[in-house]
């Protein structure tokens, strides 16, 4: 299976975390965003990502651009908040991911919108993969169908292979999760909350009437799929400045080591303390340290996102296109 295959310009996920990226970076604590900026030359990603973060909560009641699916906005900002956490190199990381928790519990609507996703995406990077990809599927459906299936606009060949593999995921997910308690996994988590906004299976109905072969170019990009995405100023994007998990040869660093014991007891330790997982953390843990030797304990290769370098001159200028690391 290609990896790259949820890497297509002008799915409503992509607009809405590039959104969450860059929308409210103008309120952000600067002041206590200020430690993470260590370069004199240009701004660190994680003084980038604090100021999205804190713009983000602070403006949570706000982050009113995920359409049919707002009132799911929490699980697509814990999918945010990991997915940039995880860019960075491991020391990094870790000083982040601290503030990332402490800051987050001191929410004030932390009732309405706690972490608990976020901290448990940090126990397995190719489980938030799965979880993400399907979270994802879930917020593409509604235009993907009315343009595709609705309309009978034809699909480029990236867009089937897009729907085609989103289902397989979904089957593959729900032969493992179904009926099974499994909440300690990130992906069942997610599947579990999916059949509540689509139920009877109807993700599996989706498909393309008509595809356009040998054009790459998603036609969703002209039409709104992304709703106003041109309106927020994103005046060039190209079909790498995505949210997709797709890995390429790399410009960018990835946490590429194992995770050490204490960093899986310190996980342990945040799962117990601030989310309702209790116990279950126990089990979760005593089998990611017995799989510490085997592979791919940490952040592998994600891709990086675009930001707009008209909203918020002298901050977002200095952001990068994501890029497969």
């Amino acid at each position: 299976m290609d990896d790259d295959y949820d890497n297509i310009f002008g799915l409503t996920s992509i607009r809405c975390y590039n959104q969450l990226d860059k929308d409210f970076v103008s309120s952000a604590n600067y002041q206590e965003c200020s430690k993470f900026n260590t370069d004199s030359d240009e701004y660190s990603e994680p003084y980038l990502l604090c100021l999205s973060l804190t713009g983000n909560l602070k403006n949570y009641k706000k982050l009113d651009f995920f359409k049919e699916l707002n009132s799911h906005k929490c699980s697509y900002l814990n999918l945010w908040a990991y997915y940039r956490l995880s860019k960075l190199p491991v020391e990094e990381y870790n000083k982040m991911r601290k503030f990332i928790i402490d800051h987050w519990n001191l929410f004030e609507d932390y009732e309405k919108c706690s972490s608990t996703e976020f901290v448990l995406y940090l126990t397995s990077d190719t489980d938030y993969k799965k979880a993400k990809r399907l979270y994802d599927y879930s917020l593409n459906y509604y235009k993907l169908k009315e343009l595709h299936y609705d309309n009978d606009i034809s699909c480029t060949s990236k867009e089937q292979e897009y729907i085609r593999k989103s289902i397989e995921l979904y089957q593959v997910i729900k032969a493992e999760c179904e009926g099974i308690n499994k909440e300690h996994i990130s992906y069942c988590r997610a599947y579990k909350e999916i059949k509540k906004i689509h139920p009877n299976d109807i993700l599996l109905e989706l498909k393309c009437k008509k595809v356009e072969h040998g054009s790459e170019t998603s036609r969703i990009d002209g039409i709104g799929l992304s709703g106003d995405l041109l309106g927020h100023g994103s005046q060039e994007v190209t079909e790498t400045s995505s949210y997709g998990l797709h890995s390429t040869s790399g410009s960018h660093k990835a946490i590429g080591t194992p995770v050490p014991i204490l960093g899986v007891l310190s996980i342990g330790f945040i799962l117990h303390k601030f989310t309702g997982l209790g116990s279950m953390a126990r089990n979760l843990l005593r089998g990611r340290i017995n799989g510490m030797n085997s592979h791919d304990e940490l952040p592998n290769e994600l891709l990086e996102s675009t930001y707009d370098d008209q909203v918020h001159p002298g901050v977002t200028e200095t952001f990068i296109g994501y890029q497969g690391m």
